[in-house]
């Protein structure tokens, strides 16, 4: 051989041993499928005082990154800046306490940026000072105010003026001992140029001119309208602002109070232009209010005296407002709301709601805290039961309930179920209606929890397979049943005190993309915190799923979604050998392949973290000091408090020079899909939406932009609707609840909306097509007629109302009766007369029997409802107005799912 020929071999054996130590082929960038690892040099961590609390990213180029630490005891939290995206940070702690001329301990407690001038940054402190900087924090002036920091219960930049905030804050003179009389009294405070250390505050409270003696909650009227352009609303000024307040002092003194009104105002209250007596809580959601008013209140929400209290005088009562706060309109829920609380969680297209309601159940052995959710339709003030018995945390503040972002219709949560019986069949045994479940009162034991998904809106819910094949043997918990579900822990376990679990997360700049902890399990088990814990991800919005961990991870999306970076969370026992991190791992291709970088010191994750537009291809890890008895690479000894770490995980900076930009051919379409993989109609509409190609190798990059969705419209069917108001869901239809178990509704009653005859109404931001092939009377917007079958429906009318003919029936009867009169006064005879009395009396007889008759037919048939209701006395739904529905044990298949049962 020549040469030039072993030249050219050996050339080629280079280039083909290149390509085959390198997952990334040099022809259009794509990934092989061979998985294999990349080796990197390990990360240098930035070491902190105390672990970090929060994280702010200030500028459009997300390089200026702020890092709030820990206050421990009497020791002053910290400060920390980067300027190059998190890499590296300084302590700027000394800075801010060598600018105040006083010595107080104080923590850095919020950071704001200036949108139009993003190097105008203001740091509010616990104490009486703040900082305002005109160069990203290079230099600070401290500003000394009259109130302390500690005592801000909440703070508000305008949504359109940049440059204006609001604070609610503790009055100064208010000392502790005073709250064993009443609630210190708060005022609102506003800067509008918050940005200049020279400009003033303004006390509204003050500035009322008596009208307000303290002020309990607020938002910026502008909230409604962010952008300024809402055809559906009237104009809203920039001086809008929305409150709730009480009037004279010492009358705010618990939570439900009478003395505590909703009040709008465009001139910082001077003059008020809205004023609701007993409005107690109110929250923007979308482009409504949502105002919770005071069932104890003397006057109803117009500010007329009641004409009778009300039958539920120790709940509230919803209304909501499309109009900016000038009028209000009841919604109308099949309960009535206790003071156990509730959540509002805002739909996909803000412009609904989905109202979470707290509630208790009393069982033989504890008071179990538990939730219903329900959903509005086509009208936003008529909701209906979409899942009871959902899971809320006994010690925490949330519910097991998860908006899935970036994708409409999806929401994920966890459900109670009592456990079956030891009796029970197995799961191979048991048929597609499941166990025989009880009622949640019923319970001996803790609760069975199950995850439930719902891909229409909440209109019906159902298991989640278990993953065909689990490439990670440790999480299989299927042991062969032929019936094996996911289950995914939620928001409760991030929130639990002590020893929390990541909870299911998704983000609006990863549209499909869906993370969780959780177990696999046969039907009957359900979700467990230690038997077969793993992290999964689905990258189809939640219909399919894989395992990526062993154990808990954290994680989170970058590069638009088309980075996937996680790490070793210490879940319930921080304690364990594996608890400690030592490695970060990330994936290019949405979870199928995983590469690992070392970290140097091991630590035990607290979070990973991203600028808020999940744009760049960088995230901080940052978590607490492990010790050494754990991990070869834990460094803290010693009884004191865990240091803090963070790391910088740049994937651009770690890959060099294999990621490029995107072209237009590493991207792909792609919709929601069924379990047989075929385009899946969610919301009345397939939505084809674009993102990177699996097998691509590039960066979409901070500048990408993602085309909106292509919709093509689906034809209505079952899947596009929900049970209508004064329904609720058994099996596959919905029945009517008892009308005498239902509130009044005045939507209805003025016949502003009409329920369907057939129970059903289109999901709230439904667009199928020709909805009358399915709801023929209403298609299920609540637009027509039809007659009355309960349901909280309202009577019809065709050509004449009911008045018309009543009216008709007693003219024929007065002119009947006027034709008798003068017949037995002037033409009948007596013999004449003995007969009519005669056949009087045996009419009134027959009369009386039917009228016992139908009696004992109402008695028996309250009867029989009592019994298949699992023998509730009368009354016994009073509390919650209405009956509680059980959730579906069944086996749950695609399109028959039974998802509520009655007992």
């Amino acid at each position: 051989m020549g040469r030039q020929g072993l030249t050219l071999l050996c050339l080629l054996g280079t280039i083909a041993g290149c390509v085959l130590a390198d997952p990334f082929t040099r022809k259009d960038r794509r990934l092989q499928a061979t998985c294999e690892p990349q080796s990197f040099a390990a990360l240098t961590p930035t070491i902190t005082h105390a672990p970090v609390l929060d994280l702010e990213w200030v500028g459009a180029d997300d390089l200026t990154v702020f890092a709030i630490t820990h206050k421990y005891a009497s020791e002053a939290g910290g400060l920390w800046r980067s300027k190059d995206g998190g890499s590296s940070f300084t302590e700027l702690t000394q800075k801010l306490n060598s600018s105040i001329s006083s010595a107080e301990a104080f923590s850095v407690m919020g950071v704001y940026s200036q949108r139009s001038a993003p190097g105008n940054v203001l740091l509010l402190g616990t104490g009486t000072y703040m900082w305002v900087s005109h160069d990203y924090g290079e230099t600070l002036t401290p500003v000394k105010h009259t109130w302390r920091g500690s005592g801000i219960r909440s703070a508000k930049m305008h949504p359109r003026r940049d440059n204006w905030l609001l604070v609610l804050v503790k009055r100064p003179d208010c000392k502790t001992l005073d709250k064993a009389q009443m609630e210190c009294p708060h005022d609102l405070m506003l800067n509008q140029d918050v940005f200049n250390p020279s400009a003033s505050w303004n006390n509204l409270t003050a500035g009322s001119g008596g009208k307000v003696a303290g002020f309990v909650d607020f938002d910026w009227g502008a909230s409604l309208c962010p952008k300024g352009s809402c055809p559906e609303l009237p104009a809203i000024a920039d001086e809008l602002v929305l409150a709730t307040m009480y009037a004279k002092p010492g009358d705010y003194d618990q939570p439900w109070d009478p003395d505590v009104h909703f009040v709008s105002s465009t001139n910082w209250f001077g003059a008020i232009d809205t004023h609701v007596r007993c409005g107690n809580m109110f929250e923007v959601v979308g482009r409504s209010i949502y105002l919770a008013f005071a069932n104890s209140c003397p006057t109803d929400i117009n500010g007329r005296a009641r004409s009778k209290p009300s039958s539920y005088p120790r709940g509230i009562t919803l209304f909501t407002s499309l109009d900016g706060g000038s009028s209000f309109t009841q919604a109308c829920l099949p309960v009535a709301l206790n003071q156990e609380g509730y959540e509002l969680v805002e739909t996909h297209d803000g412009r609904g709601a989905v109202i979470i309601v707290d509630f208790v159940v009393q069982t033989g052995f504890m008071d179990l805290p538990a939730s219903s959710v329900y959903s509005a339709g086509p009208h936003h003030a008529l909701f209906s039961l979409s899942l009871t018995d959902v899971y809320h945390s006994e010690f925490g503040t949330t519910t097991d309930f998860a908006r899935v972002e970036g994708v409409p219709g999806i929401y994920i949560a966890n459900q109670m179920l009592p456990r079956p019986p030891a009796s029970a069949p197995s799961s191979s045994e048991a048929g597609p209606e499941g166990y025989d479940y009880y009622d949640l009162s019923d319970l001996t034991e803790q609760p069975l929890v199950e995850t439930r998904i719902t891909f229409n809106g909440g209109g019906r819910w159902q298991r989640i397979p278990a993953p065909t094949h689990i490439t990670l043997p440790a999480c299989d918990r299927c042991g062969g049943a032929p019936s094996c579900f996911l289950h995914l822990h939620g928001l409760s376990a991030w929130d639990n005190l002590g020893n929390s679990l990541p909870a299911v997360y998704s983000n609006p700049s990863a549209p499909g993309t869906v993370m969780a902890t959780g177990n696999v399990a046969p039907l009957g088990v359900g979700l467990d915190g230690n038997d077969g814990l793993c992290t999964w991800l689905s990258n189809d919005g939640g219909v399919t799923w894989s395992a990526v961990g062993e154990g808990a991870y954290i994680y989170e999306f970058a590069d638009w979604g088309g980075i996937v970076v996680m790490a070793r969370h210490p879940g319930v026992d921080p304690a364990a050998p594996s608890a400690a991190a030592d490695e970060i791992r990330f994936s290019l291709d949405y979870g199928r392949c995983w590469q690992s970088v070392p970290l140097s010191v091991a630590m035990l994750v607290d979070n990973v973290r991203i600028e808020p537009d999940g744009q760049r291809p960088r995230v901080v890890v940052h978590g607490r000091a492990c010790r050494n008895t754990t991990n070869p690479k834990c460094v803290h000894e010693g009884q004191s408090a865990s240091e803090g770490l963070m790391y910088a995980v740049d994937v651009a900076a770690l890959m060099a020079s294999k990621l490029g930009q995107c072209s237009p051919s590493d991207y792909e379409q792609w919709t929601v899909p069924t379990p047989a993989m075929t385009p899946r109609c969610v919301l009345g509409q397939q939505l084809q939406m674009t993102r990177r190609r699996q097998d691509s190798a590039c960066l979409n990059g901070p500048t990408y932009v993602r085309p909106p969705a292509l919709p093509s419209t689906c034809d209505c069917t079952m899947e596009d609707t929900e049970c209508d108001y004064g329904y609720i869901r058994d099996g596959d239809k919905c029945v009517a609840i008892s009308r005498n178990n239902m509130p009044q509704c005045p939507v209805i009653e003025d016949g502003t909306y009409t329920v369907s005859d057939s129970g059903r109404r289109l999901v709230h931001g439904d667009v199928c097509s020709n909805p009358k092939a399915i709801i023929p009377d209403t298609g299920g917007s609540g637009q027509g007629t039809h007659s009355d079958k309960g349901g909280g429906g309202k009577k019809s009318s065709s050509q004449h109302s009911g008045w018309f003919w009543i009216l008709i029936v007693l003219l024929i009867a007065a002119v009947l009766g006027g034709a008798f009169w003068a017949w037995w006064r002037y033409a009948a005879s007596e013999s004449a007369q003995d007969t009519c009395r005669e056949l009087a009396a045996a009419a009134a007889g027959a009369l009386a029997s039917l009228w016992g008759w139908i009696l004992d037919g109402i008695h028996w048939i309250v009867d029989w409802v009592r019994r298949r209701r699992g023998g509730q006395p009368a009354g016994a739904g009073e509390e919650l107005g209405y009956f509680q529905p059980l959730g579906d044990p069944g086996h749950d298949v695609e399109g028959r799912g039974n998802i509520f049962t009655l007992k």
